[in-house]
């Protein structure tokens, strides 16, 4: 997979229609100045007790609410999220889309004006056991094609696996109401990402686009939105 350009921007690029935005940004970098975080977001980062995990979802926060204000011309701490039925935020009196995921030390963001959209990232940690992970999340037809890979593929297949089901969950906005293992997507890291079976469903997802992304040699992600018309701006936000 040929990784593409992250872009450094000076000015804030608009969103136009049919684009998704997606800003990758670094959790290890210290949040300087006033915090835009609400108290709400203060008290829950106080809750962490592990140091990093406390200055990560500062820096994630942070961020979140620096980026979406540039988009909506809103001050950072002024932004009010409200959740839905299973969780998945939106601005308040806003019909921004966004998602937001974070693994380890780097968190992305997908912001789009006119669909929903899903984003996830995962560390690609050698430690992980492969096989009792599979049986977890695949389908009876997933594992077969998993079968089917070398062993020195497996792993990577795996997290490229595992990202497209969550994003594609996330842009659904149902969360883990719907299990991972309820629905079928290419398990090969080379065969074009799809969503290709719901349940019992023969109904396969050709409305629905999925662009894989590599934000750092150590991570990989996952980017999906429904129809196939629109294109992605990749910029690094630190």
């Amino acid at each position: 997979m040929t990784a593409e350009p992250w872009r450094r921007v000076q000015q804030h690029p608009e969103l136009a229609a049919g684009e998704i935005h997606v800003w990758r940004v670094r959790l290890d970098t210290p949040v300087t100045g006033e915090s835009p975080l609400s108290a709400d977001e203060l008290q829950r980062a106080q809750r962490l007790r592990d140091i990093q995990k406390r200055n990560h979802f500062i820096a994630g926060r942070a961020a979140l609410r620096d980026l979406l204000g540039e988009y909506t011309g809103t001050e950072p701490r002024e932004l009010q999220f409200v959740y839905g039925p299973h969780g998945k935020p939106s601005l308040r009196d806003n019909p921004l889309r966004f998602n937001f995921s974070n693994s380890g030390e780097v968190a992305l963001l997908a912001v789009a004006s006119d669909r929903e959209v899903g984003v996830d990232i995962e560390y690609r940690d050698r430690s992980i056991r492969v096989e009792p992970l599979a049986a977890h999340i695949f389908t009876n037809a997933e594992a077969a094609a998993f079968r089917q890979l070398p062993e020195s593929k497996r792993h990577a297949a795996l997290l490229a696996a595992w990202t497209r089901k969550e994003a594609y969950l996330k842009a659904l906005g149902t969360g883990f109401s719907l299990s991972l293992n309820s629905f079928s997507v290419a398990v090969p890291v080379d065969e074009e990402p799809a969503v290709l079976e719901l349940g019992d469903s023969p109904e396969t997802m050709s409305s629905w686009k999925f662009v894989p992304l590599v934000p750092h040699p150590e991570y990989i992600a996952t980017l999906t939105a429904p129809d196939t018309g629109w294109s992605v701006r990749r910029f690094d936000g630190n």
